[in-house]
């Protein structure tokens, strides 16, 4: 028998002794072979330490077949990860770079809010970020993020801005606000945890490497279990984002209300961001098939109040861009405030087949049989 804190077992091993939860029931007993779902939950429930006894045969077999990819081919090199950390120059990038983020008028184009909404919305996310950032402790680990993949970044800033609007808009009060705006900054740090190539991989993953990947969850919410920083829900949206609401997804596979409001925001906005996102293995997807998706995600990827929240407050076709719509007519997107995301108001200024004498305007939240096709630039 060996004593074996929780952070060292490994997919495997047997429990020499039960393990007992605080009721004094027996949660696992002896004999149990661990699996990654048993360790990550002993984790998250706070155990420190079990009793180990020697891994049989079929334990063995069962760890060796799991590794068909070398360790240093998953994990990255923690010492690699301090060495990021600790790079001043890199801090101090990555401090500027939030900063050219939050001034950017073009990153809330999408935002479907009234004028003081939106800047009272605008004033508060500041703020939020701006507090979450002057913890050291969490620039650092954004650092090793935008070290690690600078499209990973990107796509982490964009996922707190969808965020934040969801939580404004969901009515929660200012400290939750503050803690969905950490968790979805520090969301995906577990990333930073998986080999940079396999991140990077430019073709279908094997189901090893894909198992590793997944990994990024559970990684990421040790990392920030350890930071003082960091509140508990906010770690929770890297553990569990990608919980699904009928529940096939990970690592738990848990349902519905089990899963964390915060943790489905972050969610939701993960997978938004990443369909209108490229990728090193595809290219974005269109901005009107990213919102088919979300439109068909409600009770089944998302709860519905959730997904209903962002929609409401989202537009993917802001004001001014130029647009192709299903009749062959090239329009300009006028309006777009109080409306559904893919129905803004436009106005026509080329006919299908030539110029119009006078541009008008199509109302298509009124107009079932004409949709925004895709977004094109204005020639001539």
């Amino acid at each position: 028998m060996k004593l074996v804190t929780v952070d060292e077992l490994h997919p495997g091993d047997v429990l020499d002794r039960p393990v007992y939860g605080k009721n004094g029931l027996v949660m696992l007993e002896a004999g149990t072979e661990l699996t990654a779902q048993y360790i990550d939950r002993l984790q998250l429930l706070g155990f420190q330490s079990v009793a180990l006894g020697k891994r049989g045969a079929a334990a063995e077999a069962l760890l060796a077949s799991r590794m068909k990819v070398r360790p240093d081919e998953k994990v990255r090199d923690l010492a690699e990860i301090e060495l990021l950390r600790a790079d001043p120059v890199q801090l101090q990038e990555t401090h500027h770079s939030l900063i050219r983020f939050l001034e950017t008028e073009e990153n809330y184009s999408r935002l479907a809010l009234p004028l003081a909404e939106l800047a009272d919305f605008k004033r508060g996310y500041r703020e939020r970020l701006l507090s979450a950032v002057s913890h050291r402790a969490v620039t650092e680990e954004l650092s090793v993020l935008r070290q690690t993949d600078q499209s990973l970044f990107d796509h982490t800033l964009q996922v707190s801005l969808m965020s934040g609007l969801i939580g404004a808009a969901s009515g929660m009060d200012a400290n939750a606000q503050y803690e969905l705006a950490v968790g979805a900054l520090l969301f995906d740090v577990g990333m930073t945890r998986i080999s940079p190539e396999l991140l990077r991989a430019k073709r279908k993953l094997t189901e090893a490497e894909m198992a590793a990947v997944k990994q990024h969850t559970t990684l990421g919410y040790h990392a920030l279990g350890r930071m003082r920083e960091v509140p508990d829900a906010a770690a929770k949206c890297a553990l569990l984002h990608h919980e699904r609401y009928r529940g096939d997804g990970y690592p738990y596979g848990i349902t519905q209300d089990k899963i964390p409001d915060m943790a489905q925001i972050v969610g939701l906005a993960d997978v938004f961001d990443a369909l209108l996102s490229p990728r090193h293995h595809r290219d974005p997807y269109p901005p009107s098939e990213a919102m088919e998706y979300m439109f068909a995600a409600g009770n089944y990827e998302f709860g519905i109040g959730i997904v209903r929240s962002f929609l409401k407050n989202l537009t993917i076709f802001p004001t001014g861009m130029a647009v192709i719509l299903s009749s062959g007519q090239t329009a300009i997107v006028k309006d777009t405030e109080g409306r559904p995301a893919h129905k803004p108001v436009v106005l026509v200024v080329r006919e299908a087949d030539g110029r119009v004498p006078s541009p008008y305007e199509i109302d298509l939240n009124e107009n079932a049989r004409i949709y925004v096709s895709r977004a094109v630039p204005i020639k001539g």
